[in-house]
C-alpha cells in the first residue's frame, strides 16, 4: 500500500439501520403505515357517511313523494266526487221540483212587497239589530281593518222582499247564529210551506255529504231563492247585491250562462264575509227541466274534508311524516288551501313563530281571530312556484321559520282551479340518524 494513501473513513456516521436524520426504518414504516390507516379510514368514512346521507335523502324523498301522491289522488277523487254529486243532484227530480216552486213563489213575495212598500214605513228594526249586533261585530273580529269606516247598512239588502225573508229566516228566527237551519217552517205562507216540504230533503243531503251550505239560485236574477243554513246572502241576488263581486257570484254567472246540462264550475277559496270571513269555496252547475233552464244548484265546500285528507286526521306520524313531516295544498296565491300541522299542534308556538317572521301584523292576527291558516299563511318557495308552473319534482328549500325542508311537490289535477300539493319534512329530523352516524 502506498504510504501517501490513507485509509478512508466514513463522512458522516450513519448508522445503516436508521435513516439520515437518525430515525429508524421501523419507525418511518410505522408512521406511513399508520398514516396511509388514518387516511383510508377518514377517506372510507367520509365516503361511508357522503353514502348514507344519499341513502337516507333518497329513502325520505321516495317517502314523502309516496305520501304526495297519496293525499294528490284522494284530493282529485274528492273533487271529481264533488263535481258528480253536483251533477247528479241537479238533476234529483225533487231538486228540480223545489226549484222550480221556490223560484216561483219567491217571485211572486218580491213583487207583492214590492208593489205593497210604503215609503218611510217601518224601518225593520229587528233585522238592523241583527245585523249591527250579531252579524257585523262576529265579522269585525274577522276582518283585517276591522271594518273601519263601513257601514253596517252596506250589508243590508234594499229590496223589501229580501228583507221580508230575512226577518223571517234570521233575525225572528229563534234559534241562535250557527243554527237557523233547525227551523223547518216559519209563518204558514206558501213558500213557509214549500220550505217545510224539502228542507228536510235537502237538509239531510247536506248532512249525509258534508258540505257547509246547499243553495238553489234564480239563474235570471241571480237571487238566492234557498239555502240551508240561512246565513246573510239569503234571499239577496248575486247580480246586483252586496255579494255580486265574490266568487260565489262568478260560479253563479258561469252556471247562468251554461246551456250545458253537465257544466260544473268550481271557484277557488276566499274570505266570504257572509260566513264571517271564513275561506269559502263554491261549485255551480244549472238545474233544468227537461230542456230548459230554470236555476242554478251551488254547494258551498267543505274545507274540514279537505283537512282530513291532508292531515289524515291528525295522524301525521301514522303515514311516516314523523314529528315534523306535512302535506299542504297551495293555491294560485302562493297560500295554504288546508290547516297547517304547526297551528293543529301547538297554536301558541306556531302564533309566535309566524309573528316573528315578515309577515303582516294584520295577517297574523287573522289566522288567530279565524283559527285557520287556509289563504293566509303563505307558502312562497322555489318548489310552490315550480309546482304551479306545472312541474313535479323534490328539492330542500326553507320555510317561513328559517328551518330546511325536504320538499316533493307537483301540480294539483282539478278542474278550474291551479293548486299543488307538497309533502314535507324538517331537514333536522331528516337527518337526525345520519348525524349520530356522523358523530360517532
Amino acid at each position: 500500500m502506498n504510504n501517501n494513501e490513507s485509509v478512508m473513513e466514513p463522512k458522516n456516521n450513519i448508522d445503516p439501520s436508521k435513516g439520515r436524520a437518525g430515525i429508524s426504518i421501523s419507525v418511518k414504516i410505522l408512521t406511513v403505515t399508520l398514516g396511509t390507516t388514518i387516511m383510508v379510514l377518514l377517506v372510507s368514512g367520509i365516503i361511508s357517511f357522503v353514502m348514507s346521507r344519499d341513502s337516507i335523502e333518497d329513502k325520505i324523498f321516495d317517502q314523502l313523494t309516496s305520501v304526495r301522491e297519496v293525499k294528490g289522488q284522494q284530493i282529485e277523487s274528492y273533487a271529481n266526487t264533488i263535481r258528480g254529486q253536483i251533477k247528479t243532484l241537479s238533476s234529483n227530480p225533487t231538486i228540480i221540483d223545489a226549484m222550480s216552486r221556490f223560484g216561483l213563489q219567491f217571485k211572486h213575495v218580491l213583487k207583492k212587497a214590492q208593489s205593497e212598500a210604503v215609503p218611510g214605513a217601518d224601518p225593520h228594526l229587528g233585522l238592523i239589530s241583527y245585523y249591527r249586533d250579531e252579524f257585523f261585530e262576529r265579522l269585525r273580529a274577522n276582518t283585517a281593518d276591522k271594518l273601519k269606516g263601513v257601514p253596517v247598512s252596506d250589508f243590508i239588502p234594499n229590496h223589501p222582499g229580501s228583507i221580508g225573508f230575512q226577518e223571517t229566516y234570521i233575525s225572528n228566527n229563534p234559534y241562535p247564529t250557527g243554527e237557523k237551519h233547525k227551523l223547518d217552517s216559519s209563518d204558514g205562507s206558501l213558500y213557509g210551506n214549500l220550505h217545510k216540504r224539502y228542507h228536510p230533503f235537502i237538509r239531510q243531503y247536506l248532512e249525509e255529504f258534508g258540505f257547509y251550505d246547499i243553495f238553489l239560485i234564480d239563474h235570471k236574477t241571480g237571487h238566492i231563492v234557498y239555502s240551508v243554513f240561512k246565513e246573510v246572502d239569503f234571499a239577496t241576488s248575486l247580480f246586483s247585491g252586496p255579494y255580486k263581486d265574490t266568487k260565489f257570484a262568478e260560479a253563479v254567472r258561469a252556471a247562468s250562462e251554461s246551456d250545458d246540462k253537465d257544466f260544473v264550475k268550481l271557484v277557488d277559496f276566499e274570505p266570504y264575509s257572509p260566513s264571517y270571513n271564513a275561506p269559502a269555496s263554491f261549485i255551480a252547475s244549472p238545474i233544468f227541466a227537461g230542456d230548459k233552464k230554470i236555476g242554478v244548484l251551488v254547494f258551498q265546500m267543505p274545507i274540514d274534508r279537505i283537512n282530513d285528507i291532508m292531515t289524515s286526521n291528525h295522524e301525521w306520524e301514522k303515514v311516516g311524516l314523523g314529528k315534523s313531516g306535512k302535506t299542504n295544498i297551495i293555491g294560485e296565491d302562493f297560500t295554504m288551501r288546508n290547516q297547517s300541522r304547526h297551528l293543529i299542534e301547538n297554536r301558541e308556538h306556531y302564533l309566535e313563530s309566524i309573528r316573528n317572521t315578515d309577515l303582516p301584523a294584520q295577517t297574523v292576527n287573522l289566522i288567530e281571530s279565524l283559527g285557520s291558516s287556509v289563504g293566509l299563511h303563505p307558502m312562497k318557495t322555489d318548489g310552490s312556484k315550480a309546482a304551479l308552473d306545472g312541474q313535479t319534482g323534490m328539492d330542500i328549500f326553507q320555510d317561513h321559520r328559517g328551518a330546511n325542508l325536504l320538499s316533493s311537490y307537483r301540480p294539483l289535477d282539478i278542474q278550474d282551479v291551479n293548486w299543488a300539493i307538497m309533502s314535507e319534512i324538517d331537514e333536522s329530523e331528516a337527518f337526525a340518524p345520519i348525524e349520530k352516524l356522523k358523530d360517532r
